[in-house]
């Protein structure tokens, strides 16, 4: 296998918006050498990496392939537009994060699918790694194209680019299509012959060989053997940028529109212990600053008002928070303690997901337990306990909505915003978010018709101004990503042909609204003779054969027309969690406690009936809970370089870096007091994105004492390479800051030869040159500010400017600027402007050579600074 990491390193990360997409490297990142593994896999997500690093099945299967010493598994995500330009100019193929291998050196490419507008997506990454896009035309050698995820429950408007999908839960399929590719590789079989193994694995869904038969999704029903705390820590700030620990699988709550809520029953938990002990770990093996307790439906964890406090107890002193996504206003309401409980670290907001407007609606899509007056005791409590926001989610466009529907929606909202602010002491923000109702396959709405654009934009519009007057922030969908999405959701194998022609048009990243080519796609419908609306806005019959009916989720279809029936006389369903069973066709039948109980979980034996406080620890002593502010003992300032491929790392993601490796190392740091308390952590002066740091300097407080060489071996050992503590020293706590006392910097920018002819590079290397420069009144530097390009004079922070050979004959400068109040151009700026004159259109492509260090901060005082460049120390 090839390695284009150099490659990726020297020609695309200088040039690119986001070089730490691109970088890898990260903390917990698994390496292996691909000679010693039987099986290697690509696991891929359509989308960039702050989308894809949030996903947290992605990170489940990396690590369950990597912990069999026989499989090799990287990731990779889709390239922004930047980088995706660059790879096709230079001819560099898509590759893996961890070692560089292009995608077609591995055995599977493995693509999460989460999202019908990511198809092109995959096109481009298979593409840009040159693997053929369909199934068809791939030979003998050529990588396989695998999928999984909620997506590919209707496999067939993408069935003709992948070679399998595997349905339902990954964590025991992976490695059992794993084992089957590493025997058939062992025995030298065709390419058929792994299809045909394949296909004989429950849960996989081969469409090249497909015959008919109905295809059983694969359901984990322990979801034990998991470390939360060995994934991967990025040094980009991502989307759900936190722990999460996957509390509870599955949803029995019956929400029509939900899809997940059908296609991952039965309802699966953790106990009460499990969820501590794994929160806890993966807080002291990441370093992570919050932890997450995802589920469907928070609500329905049995153990959550256990749960809750002792473990804040215990995430409190090292200021980590506690996020529960999707908390239902009657568990807020029901258990208060629970959002006081997770505001003891931040107070920020929380969201509340009515769905629809009016109680006959919600009656219709089976969320009745929304009742008005709960949501208005939700934003009273959260008002009053000091929360800053509230977030409501409702949807349009629902099957039977009226105008009533809409009007109700805006006088809750109202309501809510009246209530808020007569409760709250500090202000308090209500934004609403609606989103377009999208009829999904395997629910009981598959049948619906999605409102046409034109009425979605109507009910927007009347939305944005009702919301408007009184005064609550709104925020909506494009109504375009979501008729497209009902498109792909609802359409057959057909549609292989409107992906293929919309990526041959340009559409990609589809799912950033900044980058949907809506008009193309509707080019590529027509092209294809393929009516959209005809997919999206038509009703179905309950006997007409849909697309996805080989594809057996485990509620039975017959169920589903029962519930649909139901939604139109605005029939509710209980919750077979903590009622009667609800006959859908699930294992759980006919009982789900005592399916629970028969599968060894550990949950309460009826709702809310008997306390699980015996798995957990005691609530700690009052001055626990409520801690005094934090004085700190001591004072550490620190040396520390950021060099090799982490000098892509920007100044906050550096901050970041720091933060979490003296949080797995065990450090008592040092806090802010406020509602969002932070590390009591700085450095001197942030460094440019590119820029190396030889000898930079930072300030960390503690709150118990240490020695600082301890502090320095310690945190050097949660660091990765590239970045570590050179050494350390305690000063005063009542020391100036780093940043006042930092006066001049000094840099060493390097250019090889290679391509220069040699009167130019005898030019360049000379003294004379720089004295030149440094003659001249003024340096006019174009660079760019946040309002836009603007030339500056560079000449008043110019303080000296030496040049030189290396060895191996590279040009160097080095250049001393001046800090201070008003200036800053950077050094690749200053230089890249001065040699562009010099140089003068002689050799091309030498702006991306260009190589920055920082060697020097000198700070005001006798003389101090540091550095460990000799011919820096000679210049000062």
């Amino acid at each position: 296998m090839r390695s284009f990491r150099q490659a990726m390193v020297d020609e695309i990360l200088p040039q690119v918006s986001k070089p730490s997409r691109y970088i890898g490297m990260e903390w917990n990142a698994v390496r292996k050498d691909p000679a010693k593994t039987s099986v290697r896999i690509a696991l891929a997500f359509p989308d960039t990496y702050e989308i894809g690093m949030s996903h947290l099945g992605l990170k489940i299967l990396y690590q369950i392939v990597n912990r069999r010493p026989e499989f090799m598994a990287e990731r990779v995500y889709a390239p922004w537009t930047d980088a995706d330009a660059l790879l096709r100019q230079r001819r560099i193929p898509l590759c893996s994060l961890e070692s560089g291998y292009s995608l077609a050196d591995f055995d599977l490419i493995g693509f999460t699918l989460q999202y019908e507008l990511s198809y092109t997506n995959i096109l481009n990454m298979l593409d840009l790694a040159g693997v053929p896009l369909k199934s068809a035309d791939r030979r003998e050698g050529d990588p396989f194209v695998i999928g999984g995820g909620s997506v590919g429950f209707n496999p067939e408007p993408i069935a003709e680019f992948l070679d399998l999908f595997v349905l339902g839960d990954g964590e025991e399929a992976v490695l059992e299509v794993c084992e089957a590719t590493a025997a058939w590789k062992a025995s030298g079989g065709r390419r058929e012959a792994l299809l045909e193994a394949w296909a004989k694995i429950p849960g996989c869904y081969v469409p090249a060989l497909h015959q008919g038969e109905t295809i059983r999704k694969r359901t984990a029903i322990h979801l034990d053997g998991i470390d939360y705390g060995a994934f991967p820590v990025p040094f980009m700030e991502i989307v759900h940028d936190r722990v999460s620990i996957e509390v509870m699988r599955g949803c029995t709550q019956g929400c029509r529109f939900c899809q997940a809520g059908y296609l991952y029953r039965p309802l699966r938990e953790r106990s009460a212990e499990e969820i501590q002990q794994l929160a806890l770990q993966a807080i002291r093996e990441t370093g992570y600053e919050e932890v997450s307790l995802a589920s469907l439906s928070i609500a329905d964890l049995t153990v959550l008002p256990d749960v809750v406090p002792s473990l804040m107890d215990q995430l409190l002193p090292e200021k980590i928070s506690l996020s529960l996504p999707s908390l239902r206003v009657e568990t807020l309401n029901r258990f208060p303690q629970v959002a006081e409980e997770i505001s003891r670290v931040r107070k920020t907001g929380f969201t509340i997901a009515p769905e629809a407007g009016s109680r006959r609606l919600r009656k219709v899509i089976n969320k009745e337990g929304f009742d008005e007056e709960q949501i208005f005791t939700a934003v009273r409590n959260a008002a009053r306990s000091g929360w800053e926001s509230v977030k409501f989610y409702f949807m349009i466009g629902l099957p039977t909505e009226t105008q009533e529907d809409l009007d109700e929606l805006v006088r809750i909202t109202r309501e809510s915003a009246r209530i808020a602010r007569a409760e709250s002491a500090r202000g308090f923000g209500l934004t609403v978010s609606t989103s377009p109702f999208v009829p999904k396959p395997h629910t009981p709405f598959q049948w619906f018709a999605q409102d046409s654009m034109e009425m979605l934009q109507e009910k927007q519009d009347y939305l944005r101004r009702r919301l408007r007057e009184v005064r609550v922030s709104y925020k909506w969908h494009n109504v375009r990503s979501s008729f497209l999405e009902a498109v792909f959701s609802l359409g057959d194998r057909s549609l292989g042909r409107v992906v293929q022609r919309g990526y041959e048009l340009g559409c990609r990243l589809d799912g950033w609204t900044e980058h949907l080519k809506f008009d193309r796609w509707m080019q590529a419908f027509e092209k294809t003779g393929i009516d959209p609306r005809a997919i999206a806005n038509r009703p179905r019959n309950l006997d007409e054969p849909l697309p996805w009916d080989h594809i057996d989720t485990g509620v039975d279809k017959a169920f589903l027309q029962r519930e649909y029936k139901k939604a139109l006389e605005a029939r509710g369903t209980v919750d077979c969690h903590t009622s009667t069973c609800t006959a859908c066709g699930e294992i759980c039948m006919p009982n789900w406690p005592t399916w629970a109980e028969q599968v060894g979980m550990k949950v309460w034996s009826s709702e809310f009936g008997v306390s699980s406080s015996k798995f957990l620890a005691p609530r700690a002593d009052p001055e626990t809970q409520n801690p005094k502010p934090q004085t700190p003992a001591q004072r550490i300032r620190f040396v520390f370089q950021k060099v090799g491929v982490l000098r892509f790392l920007s100044h906050l993601e550096v901050m970041r870096a720091l933060g979490r490796a003296l949080r797995r190392a065990g450090i008592a740091v040092a806090y802010s007091q406020g509602f969002n308390p932070q590390p009591k952590l700085s450095l001197a002066l942030a460094l440019p994105v590119g820029v190396e740091g030889r000898q930079e300097l930072g300030d960390i407080e503690l709150r118990a004492a240490m020695a600082p060489e301890e502090l320095a071996a310690r945190v050097n050992r949660s660091l990765v390479d590239g970045l570590q503590l050179l050494r350390a020293w305690e000063v005063p706590l009542t020391a100036p800051s780093l940043t006042a006392l930092v006066r001049e910097v000094a840099y060493r920018v390097t250019l090889p030869l290679v391509g220069f002819a040699a009167p130019i590079g005898e030019r360049l290397s000379a003294q004379a040159l720089c004295d030149e420069w440094l003659d001249r009144p003024s340096i006019v530097v174009s660079v760019e500010r946040k309002e836009g390009r603007r030339e500056v004079d560079a000449r008043p922070q110019i303080v000296g400017l030496t040049a030189s050979r290396e060895e191996d004959g590279a040009l160097c400068w080095v250049l001393r600027l001046r800090t201070g109040q008003g200036i800053g151009v950077r050094p690749q700026a200053i230089m890249t402007s001065l040699l562009q004159e010099a140089i003068n259109g002689q050799c091309e492509g030498w702006e991306a050579k260009l190589r920055v260090a920082r060697t020097a901060l000198i700070l005001d005082g006798e003389g101090d600074f540091q550095s460990d460049d000799t011919s820096v120390k000679e210049t000062l």
